[in-house]
């Protein structure tokens, strides 16, 4: 049991899905036409199902082009930007690239993690890329990547969307193991008016992701976040509380400002 908590506290660690993920591996600013080594799902090995399809897009609540950027506040602190940097095709569908998501690593944690967005008619797709890590504890690894859907911003309040990804990791000094995460998405709020860090926003969708993470079958982790969406503009919020059998952290990320192309 012990063992499992151990490597359930890493997984959750280096890939728990808030405003604060990790740095990302840079990458020239250019297009870059490929079939990659990952499939359009969940990473090589990462596996992973998102309900997706699309619907009718209601507008951009991400607007995608090269150099487009956007500066946040997690719990106050200001980021480093978040920009695009590269457009990949990959498995027929074509992916936006950040040079890093939503803020500089956290928990001491040191990883160089590829982070895309893709859109679909209305979905909005995260898809992180395998990738290696450093604990800073004298644990290194390797973690799977995975694919979820972010967004769907073609449906009303109250109705939601679901999906799952699975992760293998392999640590120094300890044996390989899985996480499932199961996830479910719901639209709280459509055409809200929202101020964040005195800047008035509006056409602003406000959503839900739900995670329940299990490691080698145990149940390790609940991370529930709220999401501020507006509309050609992209993310300009999020509350993220995660809890374990330890107790519960919260993190703010506020948008502070941004650069659209």
């Amino acid at each position: 049991m012990n063992k499992i908590k151990i490597i359930a506290g890493l997984f959750l660690l280096v890939i728990s899905f808030t405003f604060t993920a990790c740095e990302v591996e840079p990458i020239d600013s250019s297009i870059v036409l490929d079939d990659g080594s990952t499939d359009g799902g969940g990473g090589t090995g990462g596996g992973g199902t998102g309900g997706g399809g699309g619907g009718t897009s209601t507008g951009d609540y991400w607007p995608t082009a090269l150099n487009n950027q956007w500066v946040f506040k997690n719990n106050g602190v200001v980021q480093e930007p978040m920009k695009m940097i590269s457009i990949n095709s990959i498995g027929g569908n074509t992916y936006y690239t950040f040079d890093q998501l939503f803020g500089a690593s956290s928990g001491g944690t040191s990883a160089g993690v590829v982070a895309r967005l893709r859109k679909n008619s209305g979905d909005y797709y995260l898809k992180i890329e395998d990738f290696t890590f450093d604990t800073g504890l004298g644990i290194t690894g390797n973690l799977t990547g995975y694919q979820m859907l972010l967004l769907k911003d073609y449906l009303n309040a109250g109705q939601t969307w679901s999906g799952s990804f699975t992760q293998t990791a392999t640590f120094t000094g300890l044996p390989s193991t899985t996480q499932a995460t199961s996830y479910t998405g719901q639209i709280l709020e459509r055409d809200a008016t929202v101020t964040v860090n005195g800047v008035s926003y509006t056409n602003v969708i406000k959503s839900k992701i739900t995670q329940v993470v299990t490691v080698m079958g145990a149940p390790a982790n609940n991370v529930v976040t709220e999401y501020w969406f507006s509309k050609n503009i992209g993310p300009i919020k999020s509350v993220t509380v995660s809890t374990d059998d330890v107790g519960s952290e919260t993190t703010t990320s506020e948008l502070e400002s941004y650069i659209l192309n």
